[in-house]
């Protein structure tokens, strides 16, 4: 019989498989906010909802206009990271006492 998964693996598998629908061309992050073994939200690196997303673009806007700086120049990304796309996705009532799985 095979052994059953632990929570945090299971968790972090969910995040895992979350980031494959990340839409940033550079970052493919994803998360999971977890409050009581219940899943509250889900989110991916990638715009926020409503905008255009780099993978749709065809291109990483932030290195189209600024190739070459690595550690800067955040302003001309498009993508928030994976943990902001779920925290907007969340209530606050639901985010007080979470754990987040990336």
């Amino acid at each position: 019989m095979e052994e059953r998964r632990d929570k945090i693996n299971y968790y972090l598998d969910i995040a895992e498989a979350v980031a494959g629908r990340a839409t940033c061309l550079r970052k493919k992050y994803g998360s999971v906010i977890v409050n009581n073994d219940q899943i509250i939200s889900t989110g991916y690196a990638g715009a926020p909802r409503g905008r255009i997303n780099c993978c749709d673009l065809g291109y990483c806007t932030k290195k189209k206009f600024l190739p070459d700086t690595r550690h800067s120049g955040y302003d001309y990304c498009r993508s928030v990271h994976s943990e902001q796309n779920a925290m907007i996705s969340a209530s606050r009532d639901e985010m007080l006492r979470t754990d987040i799985y990336i």
